[in-house]
């Protein structure tokens, strides 16, 4: 989000971002010849040529609005309502989705990725917090953001709408009521489980370090009942640096096991050793918790 969940933008995340067009800076300059016939108050003689009819080139040039820094998306919206006016007309055609995707992205950073910067400005436009809001998260995985984490590409993002029947932002707002996750099943869930843990990783980095973890958990998983959300970070956040990042195996397989074991625990078997080493060292402190009682 964000950091989803964590807004940032690349940028953003991670649940940014942000491609999110001025006339070339010698068309608004008129010749010095022209601008000094244009001039009113003169008193020079008139000459045969003055008295001529002024050519349409000579008609003031309206000045172009200057480019937009990637900050701005958060601020005056002038880069949102200039690129809004085409997006909002409606319709299902790759120029419309274009001109939309090019609303958010930075063309300075890479005009083929909406960064976490970029995705948080869509957000702000369809009324979403991404950092609080899971249905951010749900948007990316349904559009099919998946080659590099906290970004999605313009291709991804062609894909995604066209198979949404996406072309503006009001049709992204008419969609929100669908992204909550309760419309999925537990084999949907589990996929966009895994997206989340992926989404939200730095560069290359394969794993994420725990506190991003206990924000993810604590979003994704909020109204789940799911009986160990709160011990689980709790655990997470009194352990030590041996547990400063986690894996997409600890992610996935504590979600498989919150989903399988009794709030006691009482039935885990840490002999087996079907669970990371993680999963057995927060039964063990549970366990040691509950006998404190």
């Amino acid at each position: 989000m964000h950091r989803v969940g964590t807004p940032t933008s690349k940028s953003s995340t991670h649940l940014t971002t942000q491609s999110f067009t001025d006339l070339p800076p010698t068309s608004i300059i008129p010749p010095k010849k022209k601008k000094a016939a244009v001039i009113k108050g003169t008193k020079a003689k008139a000459k045969p040529a003055a008295k001529k009819k002024p050519s349409p080139k000579k008609a003031p040039a309206k000045k172009a609005k200057p480019k937009a820094a990637a900050s701005d998306m958060w601020g005056s919206g002038k880069k949102k309502k200039s690129a809004g006016s085409a997006s909002e007309a409606g319709g299902n055609d790759v120029a419309l989705r274009t001109a939309m995707f090019n609303k958010y992205v930075n063309p300075e950073e890479d005009p083929f990725s909406m960064d976490m910067e970029g995705i948080g400005a869509l957000c702000d436009d369809i009324d979403l917090d991404p950092s609080a809001d899971i249905r951010a998260l749900v948007m990316m995985w349904k559009l099919g953001a998946a080659a590099k984490p906290g970004e999605i590409s313009s291709s991804e993002w062609n894909k995604g709408c066209e198979s949404l029947n996406l072309s503006s932002v009001n049709d992204l707002k008419k969609l929100l009521p669908a992204l909550d996750t309760g419309f999925l099943d537990p084999s949907e869930f589990r996929k966009f489980f895994k997206f989340v843990f992926q989404f939200s990783r730095e560069g290359t980095n394969k794993t994420i370090e725990k506190d991003m973890v206990v924000a993810l958990l604590q979003i994704v998983l909020a109204g789940r009942n799911n009986l160990h959300l709160n011990s689980f970070c709790e655990f997470l956040e009194s352990s030590g640096d041996e547990n400063n990042r986690i894996s997409l195996d600890s992610w996935t397989s504590f979600l498989d096991f919150s989903m399988n074991t009794s709030e006691s625990t009482e039935e885990y078997d840490m002999d087996e050793g079907a669970w990371p080493v993680l999963i057995d060292e927060y039964v063990e402190w549970k366990q040691k918790k509950g006998k404190k009682k």
